[in-house]
């Protein structure tokens, strides 16, 4: 196996700041400041393991109460369902919302006589497919025009009016990078060396070596869109932060076999949400959760029928965009542009005064449209026009499904390109450093 193991050049000692040894080759100025993240670990593990246990309860009692239509697929076998809740968080009721989907992932073709025989195998290749390689392999380049190396560069001025294709690469997924783990039985944090980040560790590890694993998924093409004005209006495309921090721990881990009548195995990861230390443009996504947890799982029958079931749940938005108004440094800014940075420099002292003044404020313009739009209306807007929160949030919950149904059927092309992964001398170097995923 390739993964990292413990590594003793980074420590973070609990309770302490970063006391870092002398430096390594792979001590960078990006892991220290992903260090900033050690911190918060705990208690967002500890909101994770809050939303699985409320997860199970309602599983075990038939489901979230409010349940609604997300996504209709025509010709596939798919299911899904947008939710909402209350589930207790860190000693409080938090509004949560979600979605579950389930979908064909793959299905053996032998004869009846070797049906069992081919499930088998088929359980075993696809335990150490998820719980090993998918996190290695769940990004995908999507096809683009092929660019001739002889074509020429037009110049600057014309190369808004070339017809020459230009390369425009465009991936579909996440791209998974480890950052630090925890060893079990260690009261300390460790980093994993810069060449090992993309070979995510065996998941069956977390547990055994590794109490819990702080990770960096990048989420390719994850646009939340909106039409304020309506369907032939102008539309609004909000990028949401492609980079989140996750972490990984046990119970969230799915590794059983044969555990339920007429199945082989249930092979699952899964992981909570690390909300980002320094807000950004945006109250809510990727990054910016006060508490979310998604978990992948993949199940495998005795017919040979593999399907997978993923499970999001995360806070309800409070705010959706995150727009900070400062007027000190804007007017400083402003009266910079027009006296060539003269100005910041000559009331230095009353800008350093003005800037410890309370005038700092943020502002939601997206839901400020959402408020104002019912006040004005009666909650005609809502009713009539679904210019509403409710709206959003769903909205958000179709592209988190759209995503993560992207991403299930791009793996798909993977699994089945290999035939025995559990052969590792077999399988490309791509899949096993993670590197080209």
């Amino acid at each position: 196996m390739t993964s990292a193991g413990p590594d003793p050049g980074f420590n973070v000692q609990h309770g302490t700041e970063p006391a870092f040894h002398p430096p390594q080759p792979w001590d960078t100025p990006e892991i220290q400041r992903n260090a900033a993240l050690l911190s918060e670990v705990p208690e967002y593990l500890s909101r994770g393991q809050d939303l699985l246990r409320w997860w199970r309860e309602m599983e075990r009692t038939g489901g979230p109460s409010e349940q609604f239509p997300l996504e209709r697929s025509f010709n596939r076998a798919t299911r899904s369902f947008g939710f909402y809740g209350e589930a207790p968080v860190s000693g409080t009721l938090m509004p949560v919302m979600g979605n579950v989907q389930e979908m064909f992932y793959d299905q053996t073709r032998a004869p009846a006589s070797l049906n069992l025989e081919s499930a088998q195998w088929m359980a075993d290749q696809m335990r150490e497919f998820v719980l090993k390689y998918w996190m290695r392999i769940s990004s995908f380049r999507e096809p683009e025009a092929h660019v001739e190396q002889s074509q020429p560069t037009p110049p600057p001025a014309l190369s808004r009016l070339s017809w020459c294709p230009v390369p425009r690469p465009s991936q579909i997924g996440f791209g998974f990078n480890q950052l630090f783990y925890k060893p079990v039985g260690a009261n300390e944090v460790r980093a994993f060396p810069t060449y090992d980040q993309m070979a995510i560790v065996d998941q069956r590890l977390v547990g055994k070596l590794y109490e819990w694993l702080l990770l960096k998924v990048r989420i390719f093409d994850f646009n939340f869109r909106t039409r304020p004005f309506g369907p032939d209006g102008p539309e609004m495309v909000f990028a949401l932060n492609e980079e989140s921090n996750l972490v990984v721990h046990q119970d969230f881990i799915n590794d059983r076999q044969n555990h339920l009548p007429g199945v082989l195995g249930d092979f699952g990861i899964g992981y909570s949400f690390v909300k980002n230390p320094t807000p950004g443009l945006f109250g809510y996504g990727p990054g910016e959760f006060d508490a979310a947890l998604e978990l992948i799982n993949f199940r495998v029958y005795k017919t040979g029928y593999v399907s997978v079931r993923m499970i999001f749940i995360s806070n309800r938005p409070r705010q959706v965009t995150n727009v900070v108004v400062n007027p000190v440094s804007w007017g400083f800014r402003l009266a910079d542009l027009f006296s060539f940075g003269i100005a910041s420099r000559l009331f230095a002292p009353a800008k350093d005064a003005l800037e410890q003044l309370p005038l700092q404020f943020s502002v939601d313009p997206v839901l400020g449209y959402v408020n104002a739009a019912n006040a004005l209306s009666g909650d005609y807007a809502a009713r009539i026009l679904c210019i509403s929160l409710e709206q959003l949030e769903k909205n958000f919950l179709v592209q988190h499904f759209r995503q993560h149904y992207e991403t299930v059927l791009g793996s798909l092309a993977t699994w089945r390109r290999f035939p025995d992964w559990l052969d590792e001398k077999s399988l490309p170097p791509w899949v096993i450093s993670g590197a080209g995923s």
